[in-house]
């Protein structure tokens, strides 16, 4: 019984924060957890990239400062992208 409470409760906390989850399909679902492991795979790639820019820097390789710094950008704009799309998904609207 209890957890037939929590569980209620949970339901609509999420429907509280986020109005159009309650209307999402399975697909839908899978869909975001997908998303979900992308973007944590996304941010331990840049955790890497940022570990190596601050080595190079602290090496004084500067070419290869500048070469991780474009890259953790770009991993950072795509990760921004990804972050959007869930939010997206979770709010039941495509902007794209």
């Amino acid at each position: 019984m209890r957890y037939t409470k929590y569980l209620a409760g949970m339901a609509l906390a999420v429907g509280m924060l986020f109005p159009g989850a309650a209307a999402l399909s399975a697909q839908d679902w899978r869909d975001i957890r997908h998303d979900n492991d992308r973007i944590a795979r996304m941010r331990a790639d840049m955790n890497r990239d940022q570990a190596r820019l601050n080595e190079d820097i602290r090496c004084g390789r500067s070419g290869a400062a500048a070469r991780d710094a474009q890259d953790l950008a770009r991993d950072q704009r795509a990760y921004n992208a990804q972050v959007r799309d869930v939010r997206r998904d979770y709010n039941g609207r495509d902007w794209r």
